[in-house]
C-alpha cells in the first residue's frame, strides 16, 4: 500500500510541475493587431452619410509596383498602410465608372508623418506608430477629408473620413439616371 501511495504521489507531483511550466509560458502568442495601418470610410459630403462608392480602385504612388488597394469594386472602406521608411505617403482614388474614368478626375491623398517604432511585447515584437504632421489632398470628387486623431497605431479603428461629392440617382423603374430634373 506505501508503493501505491509513493507512485500516486509521484504521478501527482510530476502532473503538478508540468501544469505549472506550460501555464508559466505563454502558448497563445500574440493575439493583438500587430499592424498600424489607417482604416479610411468614405462619407457623402452634404449628407455625412456613409457611402459606397462603386467601380472605385484605390492604390499608393510610389509604392513598389503601386499596388492597387482595391480592385474595381464596390467599397465603403479601404486600409491606407504607410511605409514606415518614409515621411509621406501618397494614395490615388481613381474612378472607373463611364463618365468620370479620367486621368484629370483622379484624386490623391497624402498622409505627412513621424515614424515611431514600439516595442510591444516579446511575443508581438516591435510596430511603428505615426504621429500625421500635415495632410493634403485634391477635390475632384473628394471634398474634404477628416482626421479626427493624428496617432495611428494599432487599434483597428477607423481614422480618416473621406468625404465625396455625391449625386442621388432616382433608382424608380423607367428613370433615367443620367439625367438631372430641375425645378424651372
Amino acid at each position: 500500500m506505501k508503493r501505491l501511495r509513493f507512485i500516486y504521489a509521484a504521478s501527482l507531483t510530476a502532473a503538478l510541475v508540468s501544469l505549472t511550466a506550460t501555464s508559466a509560458c505563454n502558448s497563445t502568442g500574440c493575439l493583438e493587431n500587430q499592424s498600424s495601418i489607417p482604416l479610411a470610410g468614405f462619407y457623402a459630403s452634404g449628407t455625412e452619410e456613409r457611402v459606397v462608392i462603386d467601380s472605385i480602385k484605390v492604390y499608393g504612388l510610389g509604392a513598389p509596383g503601386d499596388s492597387s488597394l482595391t480592385s474595381s469594386i464596390r467599397a465603403s472602406q479601404v486600409y491606407l498602410p504607410l511605409r514606415s521608411s518614409a515621411d509621406a505617403t501618397s494614395f490615388c482614388f481613381r474612378y472607373l465608372q463611364k463618365d468620370l474614368d479620367f486621368p484629370e478626375l483622379i484624386d490623391t491623398l497624402t498622409l505627412e508623418y513621424d515614424s515611431e517604432p514600439r516595442f510591444v511585447s516579446e511575443e508581438c515584437g516591435a510596430m511603428y506608430f505615426y504621429h500625421v504632421r500635415r495632410m493634403s489632398y485634391t477635390r475632384h470628387l473628394i471634398d474634404s477629408v477628416a482626421m479626427p486623431d493624428s496617432l495611428i497605431n494599432n487599434v483597428d479603428i477607423e481614422r480618416l473620413k473621406i468625404y465625396f461629392l455625391t449625386q442621388e440617382v432616382d433608382d424608380t423603374p423607367g428613370a433615367d439616371p443620367d439625367q438631372t430634373e430641375q425645378e424651372p
